[in-house]
């Protein structure tokens, strides 16, 4: 009788199929994380009342579009914008590039025009490097366009400088040269009596540093160019504090929305009298890419809106270097919407009113009044009647820029 000897397994091959076991089951954690993010939602109390006094006319898709101009090359990621109104003529400024994200190709167009419907090209910016954050500012009779500069690694954050150009005459436009003190990223600049505003935030580090403190700071410039702080104070030293956005109301008293990348947001105000003193009220929800525009004695904000809901989950099981990464990572797993907030003065709190039709990567808008009770609204999403991309992924497969007309009943 002949006896069978039991083969001996390879303690290499034993090693080895225990790692790919231990892959592959991180494997399908992943992928049951990546799904559950995905369809995460937490249920929104709309103000449908202060929504029924506000309508929109149905999105047209402006970039790509059949009214761009000849030369305008727009790549998958259409974003970053701005919009102005200057002697009669609409303006124009986007960002494109092929994601999201950082790259050389990355270029700025500016356009005109008369309706809004057929564009003029005016210029374009092309640093080899990074462009965002186009922001118009009518001044003194002037119309100009900052910027900033940031870097060419799409996996980081590097902010180099701020540049400022100025309209000279149809398609001719000052060379952008460097303004303010390096690594600083300008939100937004209007005028208010007579002087331009800015609010900007140093973005070195944003996302590396969970503990140093932040630097958002409000400007004032009497010739557009030359900015220093108001009081020569910092409005918020807050860690991870950005994305400033504000507006004045008919006393001269100060409204004010503020991104914490890593907390959250807050809603704030200052007095006349103190423009550098904002008294702000936090919240766990992100408010990010704010457009603040007032129409009458009511304010209202153009944000991003998480559907997975608020931002900071309380949670204290994990350290807060790792607790930050978890958030930005569950944030960026999330779906997004563009929605149309009211902000309370009284309880500085943002009420949402109603979404936008949005999704993936989006809000960033722009606007301008086109009558007593009408605006022109700009803003980027992800294909609308596309798939319901997360953020993450709508970063990835691109964006376009839609166009609609807000009516105040």
């Amino acid at each position: 009788m002949t006896k069978f000897r039991k083969k001996k397994t390879s303690p290499i091959l034993t090693i080895a199929k225990g790692i790919f076991g231990v892959f592959l089951l991180a494997v399908l954690c992943l992928a049951l994380l990546i799904v559950k993010l995905q369809f995460t939602s937490e249920k929104t109390a709309f103000n449908k009342e202060l929504a029924s006094k506000v309508s929109y006319t149905p999105l047209e898709k402006i970039v790509p579009g059949d009214g761009l101009p000849s030369g305008v090359n727009p790549m998958k990621s259409n974003n970053n914008l701005d919009l102005a109104a200057y002697k009669g003529r609409y303006y124009f400024a986007f960002r494109t590039a092929p994601t999201h994200f950082a790259s050389t190709k990355t270029t700025l167009y500016v356009l005109s025009s008369q309706d809004a419907k057929k564009w003029d090209f005016e210029t374009k910016f092309n640093l080899n490097n990074d462009l965002r954050e186009p922001r118009f500012l009518v001044f003194k009779d002037k119309l100009f366009l900052y910027f900033f500069k940031g870097g060419s690694n799409p996996l980081s954050f590097a902010p180099e400088n701020m540049y400022a150009t100025e309209f000279v005459s149809a398609g001719k436009w000052l060379k952008p040269k460097p303004f303010y003190n390096k690594g600083y990223v300008i939100w937004r600049a209007k005028e208010h009596n007579g002087r331009a505003y800015m609010s900007v935030y140093y973005g070195a580090g944003l996302y590396s540093n969970e503990t140093d403190p932040g630097h958002l700071r409000f400007l004032v410039s009497d010739d557009g160019y030359n900015y220093e702080m108001v009081n020569n104070s910092e409005v918020l030293t807050q860690t991870s504090a950005e994305e400033g956005e504000f507006e004045f109301d008919k006393s001269g008293d100060l409204y004010a929305t503020i991104r914490l990348e890593i907390f959250g947001g807050k809603v704030c105000r200052a007095p006349k009298q103190d423009l550098s003193a904002w008294i702000c009220r936090y919240t766990p929800y992100k408010y990010d890419s704010s457009l603040m525009f007032k129409h009458g004695d009511e304010f209202y904000v153009v944000a991003r809106r998480n559907v997975a809901g608020a931002f900071n989950r309380n949670s204290t099981l994990l350290p807060m270097p790792m607790r930050a990464k978890w958030y930005l990572i569950r944030y960026s797993g999330t779906r997004k919407r563009t929605t149309l907030y009211h902000l309370n003065k009284k309880e500085l709190t943002l009420e949402p009113m109603f979404d936008f039709p949005s999704r993936g990567d989006t809000a960033y808008a722009g606007i301008v009044r086109t009558g007593p009770n009408k605006y022109l609204l700009y803003n980027y999403s992800s294909d609308i009647n596309g798939f319901d991309w997360s953020w993450i992924g709508g970063q990835l497969v691109g964006s376009n820029i839609y166009g609609t007309t807000l009516t105040f009943k």
